[in-house]
């Protein structure tokens, strides 16, 4: 399993080329909530997501003859963009297989950092199956978006920046997708502030973890069906599992209309443009799915990218 010091090793390793977010506060959000919320904003992050900081780690991490032959993942946005851009930086070809739901300007960031598309359909399997038939065809070296250990690593230097910054924290909230970023900022927590507790949201209609969770078993759905596309994996990934069945607290959901309302809270009153997925744990708070008061909770923003013309489509 991960360990504190991997993560650490990570933060090392990716400190000159991914960002130090910013974390931010909105007292209309306190009033409205009856908290003390602190917005970890990866949408400020290099290609407007967290997913930079696994992608980076992973490969840089990777020696020259399996970089040298290609890298190869499956993603529907961010982790792909993360994957283009490191291989970018590295010197390294990328491909990438995305399903033909993917939002148009997440292909368009993908293909601007150099790396290949290759379409799939629509579910994980469909993009599994896919991307294993390329690697059996032509040997690229796959880079998981979510259950690998540098992956795992890389996504939890998001929360060691949240507790260089923030003390006496009661609760953090976490988007859970695959499960990379809550696997590894769980590990932080329980290893730098073990008081604090660790909230996993999903969409309702895509609540495998939530589901996973509750029944102590890894559960696969047949379908998602939600506005938050780093929600639509099947499944969480089973290192990810693992880790979050050992240190994560709770997992709660939300509706999709809870998500298009706190973006557009986050458009209206903070000036900010977040994705569906990166408004799901805020969601959870301005709903208050935990009847919480007067407590300190930091809700991770994981992501910014979002179509603008889908945006309006949900808010105006």
């Amino acid at each position: 399993m991960v360990t504190l010091n991997d993560i650490l090793i990570a933060q090392s390793r990716i400190k000159n080329v991914a960002h130090k977010t910013p974390i931010l506060t909105s007292s209309t959000f306190n009033d409205l909530t009856g908290l003390n919320v602190f917005f970890k904003s990866e949408n400020f992050q290099k290609i407007g997501a967290f997913k930079i900081r696994g992608a980076y780690n992973k490969i840089s991490s990777l020696n020259e003859k399996e970089r040298k032959v290609g890298i190869i993942t499956h993603s529907s946005g961010n982790h792909a963009q993360g994957v283009a851009l490191s291989c970018k930086i590295l010197n390294t070809r990328a491909y990438v297989v995305m399903p033909s739901n993917s939002t148009q300007k997440k292909v368009e960031a993908v293909k601007s950092y150099c790396a290949e598309v290759i379409f799939c359909g629509e579910t994980t399997d469909d993009r599994e199956k896919a991307t294993q038939e390329l690697i059996d065809k032509y040997g690229y070296t796959f880079v998981h978006p979510y259950d690998d250990d540098f992956i795992i690593a890389g996504q939890g230097t998001v929360a060691l920046e949240i507790f260089d910054e923030l003390k006496d924290l009661d609760y953090i909230f976490i988007p859970v997708g695959g499960g990379g970023l809550i696997s590894g900022c769980s590990i932080v927590t329980r290893s730098i502030s073990p008081n604090t507790k660790v909230i996993g949201v999903e969409t309702e209609d895509a609540n495998d973890c939530y589901q996973s969770f509750k029944k102590k078993e890894l559960v696969k759905l047949n379908s998602t069906n939600t506005i938050a596309d780093g929600m639509r994996t099947l499944s969480v990934g089973r290192r990810n599992f693992e880790i979050i069945m050992k240190y994560v607290d709770d997992i709660v959901t939300v509706k999709d209309d809870d998500v298009i309302e706190m973006m557009k809270f986050f458009l209206e009153r903070m000036k900010i443009v977040v994705e569906p997925t990166g408004a799901v744990a805020s969601a959870a708070l301005l709903k208050n799915v935990l009847s919480l008061k007067n407590k300190n909770v930091c809700a991770i923003i994981s992501g910014g990218n979002v179509d603008l013309k889908i945006l309006n489509q949900w808010i105006g």
